[in-house]
């Protein structure tokens, strides 16, 4: 049942941005509604909307996964171009508004035989038409970009107190894969093939691992198989227990990759300590999650050795709070998929939501974070932030600024 769960919302949320769209040209541009082919192109994209969601449930009835495939991207295709259009239309619709007021006024007072200023009329009518092509494009390419290669970007993070058998260990890490739907065993196999040219120490996989249950033990498996000198680990996201933290958990038990929620391992690199940590997830969406994930790292981290160097699997961002008040240096998290909408490698949404952590290097006292923009999404939207696969190195040196 779990699998219908988007398939309704998805049925929901076209309808709901269908109409509103409709609506919206049929009474703020009421000269363009005149016109025959923008009534069918309007009433057309919720209809194929529909189309689209009918394959969508039609390949999940019968496991087909091309037409599953072909119904969810278009659905997601249509989602993005309604709300394109139900966000520009009001402001084109204002545009148009104006200049009928502008053109009323100019006839009131003008002489009735001097006609209306042509080249006004001309750049209102034109920037109200640009408006949602701007937004239909943008949301167009966003989908585009939505299946683009993975990225694999080295970042560098500089530790005061870093034991020096512990200066150059590069960590793969690889966060909201969320193989099933629109990334697949295939991707990550590619991803892995090329993180072997990078030569990663360790590989830790930070929650939303795969959507699809059946193939997270083949996931487990070629992860294992990469054979990291330092191992490989694996920490819960929210995804897991959507799709059924019991059977997650099962799998796990018998496959090769640990998992560590409210646990730890040691790793012994050359006479230093490595502390590899994993907190469980609060599961919850938009509460606060501050007692949770100081009682998981807790947890985490009893009986770890005192003078080792910790490393902290969160998904949650929010888990560098934590990380600060328990002086672990370096945290790694995803979750946010950087609002799958950046510029510059930090998320638009950042000035809305700065202690949410959203993509890119945080600090706060002497912690540090590097929250991954995500391997994978579960809607195919990226605009100005590409799916990732970021390679952690570990450096001895200065703290940062805090950002």
């Amino acid at each position: 049942m779990r699998a219908f769960y988007p398939i309704i919302f998805g049925s929901i949320v076209v309808f709901v941005f269908g109409l509103s769209e409709v609506l919206l040209i049929r009474f703020l541009h009421r000269d363009w509604w005149r016109r025959r082919w923008i009534k069918w192109t309007a009433g057309g994209l919720p209809l194929a909307g529909v189309a689209c969601i009918f394959l969508w449930a039609l390949g999940t009835v019968h496991n087909i996964r091309w037409v599953l495939a072909i119904g969810a991207t278009g659905t997601s295709l249509t989602l993005v171009l309604e709300l394109a259009l139900m966000l520009s239309l009001p402001f084109s619709g204002a545009l148009e508004i104006l200049r009928h007021l502008l053109d009323r006024i100019f006839r009131k007072n003008a002489a009735a035989a001097t006609p209306a200023d042509p080249k006004r009329r001309v750049f209102l009518k034109a920037t109200a038409a640009a408006l949602p092509t701007v937004a239909i494009t943008a949301g167009a390419t966003g989908i585009a970009y939505g299946f683009t290669p993975v990225r694999l970007p080295v970042i560098e993070m500089t530790f005061p107190d870093l034991p020096p058998t512990l200066e150059g260990v590069k960590i793969l890490q690889l966060s909201d894969m969320h193989l099933g739907l629109y990334q697949h065993l295939a991707d990550l196999e590619a991803v892995l093939g090329n993180a072997r040219q990078l030569s990663p120490d360790l590989i830790l996989v930070i929650g939303d691992i795969a959507d699809d249950l059946e193939i997270l033990p083949e996931t487990l498996r070629m992860i294992d198989q990469f054979n990291a000198p330092l191992g490989q680990f694996a920490a819960l996201g929210n995804h897991e227990y959507y799709r059924g933290i019991q059977q997650v958990r099962r799998i796990f038990d018998a496959g090769p990759v640990p998992l560590l929620a409210g646990a730890h391992a040691v790793v012994e690199v050359d006479g230093a300590t490595l502390i590899i940590a994993g907190a469980d997830d609060p599961r919850v969406m938009g509460e606060d999650d501050t007692t949770f994930l100081r009682q998981t790292t807790d947890a985490a981290l009893d009986g770890a050795p005192a003078d080792g160097f910790t490393i902290l699997m969160s998904h949650r961002p929010e888990g560098l709070n934590t990380a600060a008040d328990l002086g672990i240096p370096l945290t790694l998290a995803g979750h946010y998929h950087g609002g799958q909408f950046g510029w510059f490698g930090r998320s638009m949404f950042e000035p809305w939501l700065p202690h949410r952590y959203l993509w890119g290097k945080y600090g706060k006292d002497k912690a540090q974070l590097y929250t991954s923009a995500g391997v994978g999404h579960w809607f195919p939207f990226r605009l100005g932030c590409p799916p990732e696969a970021p390679l952690i190195v570990l450096k001895k040196g200065d703290l940062p600024a805090a950002g």
